[in-house]
Formats: C-alpha cells, structure tokens, sequence
C-alpha cells in the first residue's frame, strides 16, 4: 500500500481528526481479552460515586496499638503509670494556617484574551494527524504486535510492517467518518466502500484487530501499573498533546472511555452525568475551545504512582483529587499566570491556596465540607422561596480567596482566586412560579466560570461525533480508539482558526488576486471597521469575502491597505 492511499484517505474526509480517543478505547478493549483479569487488582479507590471526603482540620489523637503498660513500678514512690504512646496525625494545611474571612469583594483583574497565531501554513489533515500518531508510534506498535503473534503462535507465518499498521489505524478512521451498520458491510458486495476494500481484505483487518499490541506482555509481573498494556502508546500520545501551545484559561474535569465488559473489575466506573455513563475514567486538562492537553489514567490508589510526572514533596501533603488537579497543572507552560476552572470533585480550600502560592488562580464550584466556614449565608436558607433567585451572598479571605454562595435554580457555592463578584450581569431565567422568564443577577465570577469551564465536554461531544464502530471483549479497543478520537479533535479546532492571510500572500500580487462568486459571508474590510455587510465575492487567493459594488469596492482596499 502507498502512501499516497492514505492522503487520499485523509484528504477526502476533512474531518477525519476526530479519532484519538476511539483507538484508546479499541486498545483498552484488547487488554482484557486476553491474560490479565483487573478485578483480582486491589484499588483502595472506590468509584466516583463515593468519593472519599477530606479529613477535617483539626488534631486527632491515635492509639499507639499498645493496650498496656508494665506493671513493674514501686508502689512506694507513689509513681503513676507511663500513659499510653499517643502520636498526632499530620495536620492538614487548613489546620495550620487558619482561615479569616471578612466582608469584601476580590480586586483581580481579568486576564486579558488570548488570541491563537495564525500559521503561515495550515497542515494537511493527515500531516496534522501525524504529529501526534508519528513513526514512532506506528514502530512500536508493529514491533509489539509481530512480538505477541510469536508470543501466541497465532500464525507462524504472521508478520506486520510499519505501512500495514498504518494502514489499519488509517481505516479504522475512516469507518468513524463513513459509519455502516456491521464491519462486514465495508467489504460486502453490495454495500462495499473501496476506500477501505482496496486497502486491506476483511481477513487481514479482522486478523490485525486480533493481535494488535502494544507493550510486551512478559513484562506485566510485578508492576504496579493496572494499564501497563496501553502505557506506553497513551505516554506517547500524552507527551506530544503537552507540546502544543497552550491557552490561559483550562479546565480540568473527568473523562469517560466508554466500556461495559466484565473484565475491567473495579477500574470500569460509573459517573451518571457523563454521556458514556460506564467505561474507564481520565483526569484531563483541556482548553476551552476542546483541546486535550494533559491526561491522567484513574486506576484507584496507584493511579499517581503509574503517571510520568511524579509528584513533588509539597504536593504529598494534598488531598487526592489536589494532587490530581497540581499534576495536571504542573505540566502548563503558559508563561504568564494561567487559570485553572474544576467543579466540585476538585476543588478544596487547600487547593486554591496551593495553586496560588504557585502563581496559578483558580476558579470551581465546591461542596459544603471543603470550603473552611466562610460566614456566607446557609444553604438552606438561601433556597427559601421568599429569598428571590439571583441572590448572592460572599466573603473573602485575609490571604485573598473569594468565596461565593450565589442562588440560581439551585444554590451554588464557589471558591476562587481569578475573578470576583462584580461587576454584576443580567441573565435570563424560567420562573416556575410565574409561568415567566425573568431576569436575574449574575456576579461576574459565575459569569466566568460558566464561559471556560467546557472544555472536557466539547472534546467529549466532538469524539462522539466520529466514534469508530468497533465492538469488543478486550477492553484495550476502547482506549485505542479513544486515544486516536483525541489526536483528531484539536483538527477542526485549531486548524482553521483564522482565514486572514498573512501579510505576504496579500501583497503578493504575482498570485493573481481575483475576485470570484461563492456564499454569502461577512465582508472582512467592513467588518474590521464595525460594520456588517455580506457579500457573495471572495478572493481566490486569500479565502476572503469582501464587497464589490457600486457603493464599496473592499476587495481594491483590503489589498492596497496594511490593516
């Protein structure tokens, strides 16, 4: 097969970027076909329904584990009994640096826009894929899937090259853009695609999904790492997503790998508020226009210990879900102060102030019993029927950290570092009791929140949209096609974020600079002097509309004027 197959492949379906995620979820699917059972796998984590809350600050005495003392000691010097060994637990950061709050608004400002570079040349489809899912990547995996066939004796003919894995990776794309209803209908007479067909039989592609690996499986005993079979291809990936220019305002939520097999054990978890309720859970840190930066495999207590980034000193006194959201952030190399926005699973008085004392601000909604006692108004008493929504209640503290009780069609609590409570917006809001949509105030923290904190779930919403079509036993398919749904996401995104030509293509009249009819679009000149004109004239040469009239000539101007 010829490369040449796969750019047409690539080319011809634009969107082909949405499948990182997909070949993770196919490699997890793998894994559990064949030796290992995780649900012999101790976890001292439970699943994310009960999450373990944090100990409160205070002191606590233990027991030594003695019951008692010797019983050799004089009577006559009236001597007591040497009281019981007791030891104090390691006080929490709340503990030692006590919190107080006082009536006051916090006086930040607003981190100003970040506004991506335009590239003097946009990649290709595929040449964008390859920067995640490079050579090296293809290398490994056809030296460990030739290196498991010999393991297995599957066929002791059997032998894969670098362009044959590619290959499968390249169709396994294209059945999530081009989705039939069974695998065999891409080779079936009827129904046949021959942009799959004419790659690759439908024995050799069943046989590939059945042997494709990635690590060496003699290499499992006596680790720790639950996804040692995934592992390296996720550092990988993982790696390559750190490299990319970051913004300065991230999210950090979960991420679902959707399975529902039996052979996960206690890795396979269920979060009721994600699409794919049940599969394999990731802590990731993503923009917000959906690219995925950052990524950490949830695999109970050992979940840190198995990660690249090891966690440093100061981060070891932090609860577990802190240690999470520091690691992650850790990673960021935005130069100037970054925002970081988590709900209520993460956020915690410690953790703000850890982010804080590292230069990072931090904004997330969070429960009752993890935000100090800040004097704010109860929960129960802002959700009276005679307090009006819109209501909002907040303190700040002597070492600046906002906090915020604001009720909307429910209270919502929120801790933060990055924005206040003014100036207040008006939103729209359905009252149940009037039957109407009335206005009410919203403070510019909540504002903020709501604006950036979405970013987990557009890379969630726009892998689903081209989700592979592979159903399997072995749990290491799903995190195959997950990984390679994530590779593509960022494609859409961050490939055609501007269509201005650079300054060089616009002046360059050798070019041939002419005007042809196309949709009707903004006007590009007009709309950088406040004002909105459509036109259906567009230069074949910069991708602009403009307009072209007896009233404007913009398509004369835009090319004679430096904007």
């Amino acid at each position: 097969v010829e490369m040449t197959s796969h750019n047409a492949i690539f080319d011809s379906a634009v969107y082909c970027s949405l499948k990182m995620e997909s070949i993770l979820e196919f490699s997890l699917q793998e894994v559990l076909e064949h030796e290992t059972d995780f649900s012999l796998c101790p976890s001292d984590m439970g699943p994310s329904t009960k999450r373990k809350r944090l100990q409160p600050a205070v002191e606590v005495l233990q027991d030594s584990g003695s019951d008692s003392y010797s019983e050799d000691y004089d009577d006559d010097d009236n001597e007591q009994p040497a009281p019981q060994a007791k030891r104090l637990s390691k006080p929490s950061k709340s503990a030692v640096r006590p919190t107080t709050w006082h009536k006051a608004d916090l006086k930040n400002t607003a981190l100003p826009e970040y506004q991506h570079s335009t590239p003097d040349c946009i990649d290709l489809p595929f040449q964008y894929f390859t920067r995640y899912f490079d050579d090296q990547i293809i290398r490994h995996i056809t030296y460990q899937t030739n290196l498991y066939a010999a393991q297995k004796d599957i066929n002791i003919t059997f032998t894969a090259n670098e362009n044959e894995i590619l290959t499968f990776v390249t169709i396994l794309i294209y059945m999530g853009i081009v989705e039939l209803p069974s695998v065999d209908d891409y080779w079936a007479r009827e129904t046949r695609v021959p942009q799959v067909a004419n790659l690759m039989s439908s024995k050799r592609f069943r046989l590939l999904k059945r042997v494709v690996h990635f690590n060496d499986n003699t290499m499992i005993y006596g680790t720790s790492d639950r996804f040692f079979k995934i592992r390296q291809l996720f550092s990988y990936i993982n790696t390559a997503f750190r490299r990319e220019s970051q913004t300065p305002k991230q999210s950090v939520d979960e991420v679902m790998v959707a399975y529902k097999g039996k052979k996960a054990g206690n890795l396979r978890q269920y979060i009721k508020s994600k699409p794919d309720k049940w599969g394999f859970k990731l802590f990731a840190r993503a923009s917000e226009d959906g690219f995925i930066h950052d990524m950490v495999l949830y695999q109970g207590k050992t979940t840190l210990e198995a990660h690249d980034v090891p966690l440093k000193p100061e981060q070891e006194d932090l609860g577990t879900t802190s240690q999470i959201v520091s690691v992650l952030v850790s990673t960021m190399s935005f130069p100037t102060t970054p925002a970081i926005y988590a709900d209520n699973f993460f956020t915690s008085l410690e953790l703000v102030r850890y982010l804080r004392d590292h230069n990072c601000r931090y904004t997330g909604t969070a429960r009752e019993n993890r935000i100090g006692k800040p004097p704010l108004r109860t929960i129960k008493e802002m959700e009276k029927k005679t307090v009006p929504h819109g209501t909002c209640d907040y303190v700040t503290s002597d070492d600046g950290i906002l906090a915020v009780r604001w009720k909307d069609n429910k209270t919502v609590t929120l801790l933060s570092t990055d924005m206040g409570v003014g100036p207040m917006s008006t939103g729209i809001r359905y009252c149940s009791e009037t039957k109407k949509r009335e206005p009410v105030s919203c403070p510019a923290v909540i504002r903020s929140y709501n604006a950036n904190m979405g970013g987990i779930d557009k890379s969630d919403m726009l892998v689903h949209l081209y989700r592979t079509p592979m159903k399997s036993k072995r749990c290491s398919s799903s995190f195959v096609e997950s990984l390679t749904s994530s590779t593509d996401v960022p494609k859409p995104v961050r490939g055609h974020r501007s269509h201005t030509p650079n300054l060089a293509v616009r002046f360059d009249m050798s070019l041939f600079h002419a005007p042809v009819h196309g949709e009707h679009q903004t006007c590009k000149h007009c709309s950088r002097k406040g004002n909105i004109m459509r036109s259906n004239v567009v230069c074949r040469v910069c991708k602009v509309h403009y307009c072209m009239n007896s009233e404007r000539n913009c398509f004369v101007k835009y090319h004679e004027e430096v904007a």
